[in-house]
């Protein structure tokens, strides 16, 4: 949740993939933020059980928190007793390492849970929210095999997937949910995954 506007995952290894993902706007951490993702639109709601698992990352904007990831960029979501979604992002690096950040997403649109908050900086066990919603899911399959991530100000984007690739004609939904929510699919790439697609063009 993935899964990328806060500082604190500047180090991470990707969004769902909440990006996902998610810089800091200085809200107070106490502070609930008002739901407003009117730039984009989220879905009418989302199972958190079932949106739960691994998710492959497709495509993304590219992003400075994925500078150290070469291919295998996946994502972990886990809901957790209190509600909230643990988060595990990693990815293989060029020297064949694991990048790995974990953070935890919170709904602020319960009990549709298609509008959440992901942050990737814990203080003292507490984990501090900034900035408002971050990681809205736009489009969803039916069956969950893939989804289509982004934020209000448009800044971040991805392409998820339960399988290191998509087909064809999931591809072209996915394509068709960006673009009917203001993105330029000329902004994204695809991610490079072992049994999935190599880097490059989305559009």
């Amino acid at each position: 949740m993935g899964v990328r506007r806060q500082v604190a995952h500047a180090v991470a290894a990707t969004a769902l993939l909440v990006a996902a993902t998610v810089a800091a706007t200085g809200a107070p951490a106490s502070a609930a933020p008002s739901v407003d993702a009117a730039a984009v639109t989220p879905v009418a709601a989302v199972d958190l059980q079932r949106y739960a698992g691994d998710w492959y990352q497709v495509a993304a904007i590219p992003a400075i928190f994925e500078i150290q990831c070469f291919k295998n960029v996946r994502a972990r979501y886990d809901v957790q007793p209190d509600g909230t979604v643990g988060v595990r992002n990693t990815c293989r690096t060029i020297l064949g390492t694991t990048s790995a950040v974990t953070g935890r997403a919170r709904s602020e649109n319960p009990p549709a849970n298609s509008v959440l908050t992901v942050s990737f900086l814990e203080v003292g066990g507490r984990w501090l929210y900034f900035g408002g919603p971050n990681y809205v899911v736009m489009g969803l399959d039916a069956d969950y095999r893939w989804a289509v991530v982004g934020d209000p100000d448009r800044r971040t984007g991805f392409v998820l997937s339960r399988g290191p690739a998509l087909g064809g004609a999931e591809l072209a939904e996915a394509k068709a949910v960006l673009t009917a929510n203001g993105y330029d699919l000329c902004d994204f790439r695809t991610t490079r995954q072992d049994g999935g697609a190599d880097a490059g063009s989305f559009c």
